[in-house]
């Protein structure tokens, strides 16, 4: 069978909001990729569209189906997406009615029966889907009736291939200025699935709370492919609890620094999760960065969002990731639940305190499937505007704020009260050492002027 996946259009502006334009940057779809993957081994045809790394619009991605015709198209659903996703679907079943059409991702899991109706899909899968598709092709095409279906968790996360990144457009993926070190074009890799925190803003319903691992040896085979197929210089771990496992981070640790592997890496984690040993042997091992979610600078906004860590747990990561020579991304958000301005100005002062290499400041978006999205008019306004949910648009407003303007108005001051202290300017200038750390610096600086 002829499969065609699309990550569908999204332009920069759209995916990180006009503020910030054209200095974002693209990763591999990496969900699409493992689905890719599985299915060439069942020996289909695969071919990925990765609509924003190409710049292509919905017609031209519909010029892309009319020039291969597949059997069946996969489509990936982000809430910031839907409605462009709804536009796409319903063009590819009025011009090809007789291909099968799947949707996938986190607003489809979330919000299944609407996005069968408004996509006019063949079928809706929820959660993971590297077990079910297969499956779910024979059987659709077989039937051609319209359904949910319930994807199944993968227990055995080595028994999939690796993601098919020979059908991606590699050259084309850039990370933010301040996620890469060594090369902008860095890979991006996930090494385990499932969180069994409860973060009130966080939605857990592809991978669930439980976390799965993949082994060390599994891990170290994909990191050395990439090295030798797509020479690749830095690796760019998503993983939500990338330290999760202390052994398993030491025993990666150890077989990096055992083959003599020359790669720069970044990791996220939570505060409460590292310890001096562990981060002195990531460093050795090629860690260059670890991005750390501190969300707010009051105790009482962090007991709102039952992140389940306190502020002297985040002074004492920093603190020690900062004299393991690991630099530190810190990211802090906007407009919590219970927050006012001055609350903010909190995080904003705690941030500065804290003087991460990086601080993200995020608006607070209760993405659908959250319990904070559920909760919302106990704590605010929520609007439904799904085009706007990229965490730069202030969908939430909580009642200590006067309206949306006064979010944007603190939410810009975080910026500006943070990088443009003649301090920070100082040390990330005496940090330059190459035309590449100079480049990152400016592209920073262009992101920064944007809030202003």
């Amino acid at each position: 069978m002829k499969v065609l996946f699309i990550f569908p259009p999204l332009t920069m502006e759209e995916r990180y909001s006009k503020r910030v334009g054209s200095v974002g940057g693209y990763l591999a779809p990496l969900g699409l990729a493992y689905m890719a993957s599985v299915l060439l081994r069942e020996g289909h045809d695969v071919k990925i569209t990765d609509a924003p790394a190409l710049g292509f619009t919905n017609t031209d991605v519909l010029k892309e189906i009319g020039k291969w015709e597949p059997d069946f198209i996969g489509m990936t659903a982000l809430t910031s997406m839907i409605q462009r996703v709804s536009e796409l679907g319903r063009k590819i079943k009025e011009q090809h009615p007789d291909t099968v059409l799947g949707i996938g991702g986190p607003h489809a899991t979330i919000m299944p029966r609407e996005t069968l109706r408004d996509t006019k899909a063949d079928f809706v899968i929820m959660g993971e889907g590297e077990i079910t598709i297969p499956d779910a092709l024979r059987n659709v095409r077989k039937s051609k009736k319209a359904g949910i279906i319930q994807g199944k968790p993968v227990e055995d996360l080595d028994s999939i291939p690796f993601p098919a990144r020979d059908l991606l457009p590699m050259e084309r993926y850039t990370a933010l200025p301040n996620n890469y070190k060594r090369d902008p074009h860095t890979i991006n890799m996930i090494t385990s699935r499932g969180c069994p925190y409860q973060c009130t803003f966080c939605c857990k319903a592809i991978y669930g709370m439980r976390y799965r691992l993949r082994s060390v040896g599994n891990v170290m085979e994909e990191i050395r492919q990439v090295a030798e197929k797509y020479n690749a210089k830095e690796i760019a771990f998503w993983d939500d609890l990338f330290t999760m496992r202390r052994k398993w981070v030491m025993g990666l640790c150890d077989e990096i620094l055992k083959e003599g592997l020359d790669i720069a890496w970044s990791c996220e984690t939570r505060v409460n999760m590292v310890d001096r040993e562990m981060l002195a042997k990531m460093k050795r091992a090629g860690c260059w960065n670890i991005f750390y979610g501190i969300e707010a600078g009051d105790q009482r906004l962090l007991d709102n969002i039952q992140k389940g860590t306190t502020l002297e747990q985040a002074r004492k990561a920093v603190r020690i990731t900062k004299q393991s020579g690991i630099e530190v991304r810190g990211s802090f958000m906007i407009a919590l639940p219970g927050e006012t301005p001055e609350l903010a100005r909190s995080t904003i002062r705690f941030a500065i305190e804290l003087d991460p290499d990086y601080a993200q400041f995020t608006v607070t978006t209760p993405f659908p499937g959250t319990r904070l999205y559920n909760e919302a008019s106990k704590w605010g306004r929520l609007s439904r505007r799904f085009n706007e949910y990229n965490e730069w648009n202030p969908v939430f407003v909580p009642r200590g704020y006067r309206d949306a303007e006064e979010v944007k108005e603190i939410h810009r001051e975080a910026f500006r009260r943070f990088y443009m202290r003649p301090g920070y300017i100082l040390k990330r200038i005496s940090r330059t050492r190459s035309l590449s750390d100079f480049r990152r610096n400016l592209t920073g600086l262009k992101m920064i002027m944007g809030f202003r």
